[in-house]
């Protein structure tokens, strides 16, 4: 799927999230993953039904990571189902440098 998804674009980072959403199980829900290409931001899971979410890299250019809950903030972008995600302190700091904001 993220083949798909990138149109064959080779990502620059590709993290297993430890935010959930219901993706077609019945008792479990199924991670988020976080990839970013040079020109996008992507968010997917799989499971019986697929989760696709992209934005530009440049809609992303206010994002931060709250260390108080622990998620990575993705701003100023509205239309996303998820744009809080749980990440540890590195790995925000890996996604925010991929997206070229500034911390």
């Amino acid at each position: 799927m993220l083949l798909e998804a990138t149109g064959g674009e080779e990502p620059i980072l590709c993290l297993k999230t430890k935010t959930r959403i219901d993706a077609g199980y019945w008792w479990w829900r199924t991670p988020v993953w976080l990839c970013v290409t040079p020109a996008e931001l992507i968010l997917l899971a799989v499971a019986r039904r697929r989760y696709l979410d992209r934005v530009p890299v440049a809609a992303c250019s206010e994002s931060t990571y709250c260390a108080a809950t622990g998620q990575l903030l993705l701003a100023p972008v509205e239309g996303l189902e998820v744009s809080r995600l749980e990440l540890s302190p590195a790995e925000s700091l890996q996604v925010l440098s991929a997206l070229r904001v500034k911390s």
